[in-house]
């Protein structure tokens, strides 16, 4: 144990130094909060408040050790009164706001404005005391849950913009009782103190957090003793804890002998028979009844995700074992406590490990002579190579593991092998290996690589005994090998410590953990060299594909060449396919010829037809009349126009068909849906840069009966498609649960059933806020939904499963109807989990260390060890990358330090543990056809034995070209780019906001005061009122300004996107927006109708302190379904609001309500049709009636007819 600390009293001067430490006691609360809402509020004076003598006295004396100082009030400081209405505040008539006060000094007005301690407000009778408070006002929604729902700069909102902030000053102010238990907010909510006063606010909480501490301890472990207790929270000393004991005894004497009996536990007991003699403090008690004013006042949805209203982090036993000492939070184990070795086993196997290291580093020193082979007569064509060698008086063999000195690698120089230090570990000097071969002529051994979890993403998290297999291999002298080590093949660790195990492969070049095959390792190995290499035929196989290649395929009795293979893909004459463009989506081409070079060295060329796109090509033109223009961005039209490109210039071929082949607008939307790669042709034009395009429209004509199709690829998609109608079979026996942890209105879940092809349906969903539950319930009727905090649930759900007799929770929506009954653990199962991000953000300029929000990572992985789902599916902001594990507070807006990217990393361990595979990446909103900027951090797992899915590549080009590289910290700054974002080459262009929400109906506010209008802006609202653009009344006193129910759109859909989100009859539109003050009415009519602009446009006499940037094409704020429908929710989903905060309620859907459909079954790791489509929400999407059109395509090529547009026999190279 380290020499103990001052106690926080004895600490006085200098100043900085008694900050430090009462600080310190204020941080490190096991509670996990750090001086939070609540901790002291302020309220309003309402007399009778009770005290007494000692207190008083007490009070003087700490006192006399504060320094006096003084309160400076700054410029242009506003009294609050009765008529005072914060910056941005938007209170309901006739309620008392909720504010919160920032940056605060409290202070005695009668003596000059001095700076006092809250322990005066407590206790004092002197009617000659005057005090007030004074700091910057906010809103209690700009705390921290409106902040972080996006992800933006890593710094946040810029700390100078607190200048423009509002300061206010509070007279006749007095304390709110401190609350040991739970953290009540009221009126005044007093988040942190100003610099100048921090050590008076230090000095009142300092000893009651030490005492919170202490009976926060004593109901989790009421065991510990006063020893045990010092000695695991080193934070604290005997001398702080006396400190403490007045207010503990206060507690004890107002709770008696209840349910707690905090009386029995061993430290309470310690410490009271430290001072038996000592008098408890007294304090005002709450008026019997009082209400919690923030319950009813305050927005629900945000109150419900506040602190004090948040249960504590629960975990399983295994969660709990990872955590250890990671987190500031007590956690609360939901079964044993796991067993964690003592200081002897700990000291035994580190002098053991020790033992060995210094063992390898001495034999690879005196390793300088050759090895002995055992060399054969067969001579190879590179090089003699055997299985077996003699190095150092030891044999070694194909098979065998062991370690190889480190050398240079990607920077990172070899490690020192000299004067070793105590705690050195075997990886840090040694990386580790398979022997596959050796070879004589080089005294050189090839071996295949593994990696310790210590030296890639793990780090400190891995497992000390695991390695993991990579594809990579390399030749390596042989006096670099240190010797050998036992490694099996195991999902459990070993129990001998000097035995490690190995049970999955790790890719660096996208960070992912797969299964691993034992059998196929052993089988390849124990071939000749050198064919006994598995990375060394993986990397080959990997690099033909790469290659070009002419493409065989059987015709008769013979193979004949039918076109070439680049990529992965075939190209046949009569097939159409993508190729690079400089920028914007890809450029469309239908094959006429194969050219190949005489002697096949250089790569072949591709004759082509230049193919069009409607919705791109003839934008402008008056084509959305047409009638076969139902799918704008899949409808295209061939040329007159030829080129040729070289096939290196090719992405991927795509599937088109003529209008005419479909038979139905539902059959061909069932092609449309089937893929992203599929379209549809109806006329012929011209040319494809021909203007004026009208013309050039005016000129088209059908496509022919006689347009040839390949006749290979419908051969192709019918067979992949029998495998997945014999999936989808299977799959119907099969009952999943699908639980959606922390799901909001249930889009995450939602959108994984539509990607699964409705496989997967949600069926479970866990949400706290009101509103976001009641969507989800009222948009899925049959969903079970649990309105309750997380961890709650969980309990709940395990201590049902182990026979306890537990109480039944209620949902929050009412607070008396019980929950439904807890989910049991069965498979098969998916679970999806949509962290609360806000903690996360860059966006978020209330960063705190301990935030509990972020604990929430753990309850997750909690879910994930209870029911072991088959897949499990998580999401956030990219912040989550940034979160670090025992970060501290380095101001008010960050944080810094701790163990860098510690909750993915804890995430990965946890999953490692659970036998899962697992990959992650940065994907772009915009790149999957959501008309949005924005980038979400993804992770997919699935156990072993089942298919780990991809991530989906691009299909949608967009112009914000985000690289999407995560630096992964080691290797000095690894980064890893999963997804190809290079502009060119993806099958669609990007979605705009005209393309999503164009068709709505428009809507103006009307101004509230028309006299203070600009010329320029009545001359505006004139000419969008010719123009018939209604102009609504935004009353204050009505719920919302706009259109509901049944609304009729301004025209038909001229998208797919909006299409799509009008498939559904529509009950009510909700396209509305909220009603707003008149001042804020104003302020955002006044907002030019330009790019670009937002409040930073208005004049200075509507300039007001505020973050956000409301943009819309109307003057008025975007309505509630214009929000849904940039998030991808289709007008049929209604949404439910508590207090009408509608606006709030859009915030929490998601975009991977269109992401999902992108991970189609080609971009899975395995290679059977089956196994590609066995994955939720990334496989494709086929049904039945989907199937009917492939098939359907394979009947008449094996008929030979061509009808309008289908399937001919295709010529041959």
């Amino acid at each position: 144990m380290p020499p103990p600390r001052p106690s926080a009293w004895e600490v006085s001067f200098p100043e900085e130094a008694a900050a430090a430490a009462l600080e310190a006691l204020q941080i490190l609360s096991p509670s996990g909060e750090s001086s939070s809402p609540g901790s002291s509020p302020l309220k309003r004076k309402t007399g009778g408040d009770t005290n007494d003598g000692g207190a008083q006295q007490r009070v003087a004396k700490r006192s006399q050790r504060l320094p006096t100082a003084y309160y400076k009030p700054p410029r242009n400081i506003v009294n609050e009164t009765a008529e005072y209405t914060a910056p941005g505040e938007d209170s309901e008539p006739g309620q008392k706001p909720t504010r919160v006060l920032h940056n605060y000094s409290i202070f005695d007005s009668a003596a000059r404005n001095e700076l006092v301690s809250l322990d005066l407000l407590e206790s004092s009778e002197d009617n000659d005391r005057q005090f007030a408070a004074a700091g910057i006002v906010l809103l209690p929604d700009e705390d921290d849950e409106d902040f972080g729902q996006e992800d933006g700069a890593e710094n946040g909102v810029d700390p100078g913009e607190e200048g423009d902030a509002e300061y206010v000053r509070l007279d006749n102010i007095s304390l709110f009782p401190f609350e040991y238990f739970h953290d009540e907010p009221i009126f005044i909510e007093t988040p942190a103190p100003s610099t100048r006063y921090k050590l008076h606010f230090l000095e009142y909480t300092a000893p009651r957090r030490v005492a919170r501490a202490v009976l926060m301890n004593s109901k989790a472990q009421p065991g510990e003793n006063l020893t045990d207790f010092l000695a695991r929270v080193t934070e604290y000393t005997v001398e702080d804890l006396d400190e403490a004991l007045p207010h503990i005894r206060q507690v004890l004497a107002e709770v008696g002998h209840g349910p707690g009996n905090w009386r029995k536990s061993a430290l309470i007991q310690d410490l009271l028979r430290r001072n038996p003699s000592g008098q408890s403090r007294r304090r005002h008690q709450r008026v019997p009844g009082q209400q919690n004013p923030r319950r009813i006042l305050g927005n629900p949805d945000l109150a419900l995700l506040k602190p004090e209203n948040q249960s504590s982090t629960h975990v399983t036993p295994l969660i709990a074992a990872l955590a250890e000492g990671y987190f500031h939070e007590d956690l609360e184990v939901i079964g044993p406590r796991p067993r964690t070795p003592n200081r002897v086993e700990i000291e035994t196997q580190k002098a053991r490990d020790f033992q060995f290291l210094e063992a390898c580093i001495a034999r690879v020193r005196s390793q300088e002579i050759k090895a002995s082979f055992a060399v054969e007569r067969a001579e190879y064509e590179y090089g003699r190579r055997v299985e077996k060698a003699t190095i150092g008086g030891e044999e070694y063999k194909t098979g065998d593991f062991v370690v190889i000195r480190k050398g240079h690698y990607r920077g990172v120089p070899a490690p020192v092998i000299f004067n070793i230090p105590d705690d050195a570990k075997l990886a840090d000097y040694f990386w580790f290996a398979r022997i596959i071969y050796f070879l004589v002529d080089s005294q050189k051994v090839h071996v295949q690589w593994l990696e310790h979890g210590s030296q890639i993403i793990l780090q400190e998290f891995a497992h000390p005994q695991e390695l993991f297999f990579n594809m990579l291999c390399e030749d390596q002298r042989v006096a670099w090998i240190g010797g050998k080590i036992s490694v099996t093949y195991s999902n459990e660790p070993p129990r001998k410590h000097d035995q490690f195990f190995v049970r999955s492969i790790y890719d660096e070049r996208d960070a992912s953990f797969t299964s691993l095959d034992p059998e196929e390792m052993n089988r390849v190995v124990r071939k000749t060299p050198p064919e006994n290499c598995l990375p060394c035929l993986r990397t080959r196989d990997y690099n033909r594909d790469l290659e070009w290649d002419i493409l065989r395929e059987k015709i008769g009795n013979e193979k004949a060449n039918v076109g070439i293979k680049y990529q992965g893909h075939g190209y046949h004459i009569h097939e159409f396919f993508l190729y690079n463009a400089t920028t914007g989506p890809a450029n469309i081409g239908y094959i006429e010829n194969i050219e190949h070079h005489r002697r096949e060295q250089a790569p072949p060329k591709l004759h082509f037809t230049k193919v069009g796109r409607v919705a791109i090509d003839l934008k402008g033109v008056q084509v959305a009349e047409d009638g076969r223009n139902i799918y704008p961005e899949r409808h295209l039209f061939l040329t007159g126009e030829k080129a040729t490109i070289l096939v290196t210039e090719v992405v991927r071929p795509i599937h088109v068909y003529a209008w005419t082949f479909f038979l139905n607008a539902d059959e061909l939307k069932r092609w449309v849906d089937y893929s992203p790669y599929n379209f549809y042709c109806s006329y012929r034009l011209p040319s494809l840069t021909a203007e004026p395009r009208a013309q050039s429209w005016a000129l088209r004509t059908v496509v022919p009966k006689t347009l040839d199709i390949c006749e290979f690829c419908p051969s192709e998609m019918y067979r992949q498609d029998l495998g997945e109608a014999e999936f989808d079979a299977e799959q119907a026996s099969k009952e999943y649960t699908c639980l959606d942890l922390f799901g909001g209105t249930g889009a995450f879940s939602k959108a994984i059933a539509e990607g699964s092809g409705g496989c997967f349906k949600p069926t479970h969903l866990v949400e706290i806020t009101p509103s976001a539950a009641r969507t989800a319930q009222k948009n899925s009727p049959n969903l079970v939904t649990y309105c309750q905090d997380a961890n709650v649930i969980l309990r709940y759900c395990i201590k049902s499963a182990e026979g306890h007799d537990i109480e039944v929770p209620v949902q929050l929506w009412d607070n008396k109807t019980p929950v439904p009954r807890p989910l049991a653990p069965k498979t098969p199962m998916i679970i999806v989990a949509g962290l609360p991000c806000q903690s996360h953000s860059g966006l978020n300029m209330f960063r705190k260390a301990e935030d509990r929000k972020s604990n929430l990572i753990l309850t997750a992985a909690s879910y994930v060890d209870f029911f072991r789902p088959d897949f499990f599916f998580l999401e956030n902001v990219p912040g989550f990358l940034r979160y670090n594990l025992l970060a501290e507070q380095a101001g008010r807006y960050r944080v810094e330090g701790g163990v860098e990217m510690g909750g993915l990393k804890l995430l990965i361990r946890a999953l490692l543990e659970m036998r899962y595979q697992l990959r992650f990446s940065l994907l772009q909103a915009g790149h999957y056809g959501a008309p949005q900027n924005r980038v979400r951090f993804f992770l997919v797992a699935a156990r072993h034995g089942l298919p780990l899915p991809a991530m989906p590549q691009p299909t949608h080009d967009f112009e914000v070209t985000n690289q999407l590289r995560m630096k992964l910290p080691y290797n000095h700054r690894q980064q890893v780019a999963p997804i190809r974002t290079t502009r060119g080459r993806a099958a669609h262009t990007g979605v705009s906001i005209e393309d999503a929400i164009g068709d709505l109906p428009l809507f103006d506010w009307k101004h509230p005061d028309s006299k203070n209008a600009s010329p320029d802006l009545r001359k505006l609202q004139r000419e969008r009122k010719q123009a018939g653009i209604p102009v609504l009344v935004c009353a204050r006193d009505e719920a919302h300004c706009g259109f509901q129910g049944v609304v009729a759109y301004r025209h038909r859909p001229k998208t797919s996107f909006q299409r799509e989100a009008r498939e559904r009859p529509v009950v009510d539109l909700q396209h509305y927006t909220r009603c707003l003050l008149p001042k804020t009415v104003e302020r955002v009519i006044t907002i030019p109708l330009e790019a670009g602009a937002n409040f930073r446009s208005l004049p200075p006499s509507l300039n007001e302190w505020q973050f956000s940037n409301p943009g819309c094409q109307c003057l008025r704020m975007l309505t509630v379904r214009e929000f849904a429908r940039s998030q991808g929710f289709p007008d049929w989903f209604t949404f439910v609001s508590i207090n009408d905060n509608v606006v709030t309620v859009c915030v929490v859907s998601r975009f991977i309500y269109l992401v999902p459909r992108c991970l189609t079954n080609g971009t899975l790791a395995a290679p059977s049709d089956r196994e590609r489509r066995a994955v939720a929400g990334v496989a494709g999407t086929g049904t039945a009636a989907q199937s009917r059109v492939i098939r359907r395509l394979e009947e008449e090529e094996e008929d030979g007819r061509c009808r309008d547009g289908g399937v001919a026999a295709g010529s041959t190279v």
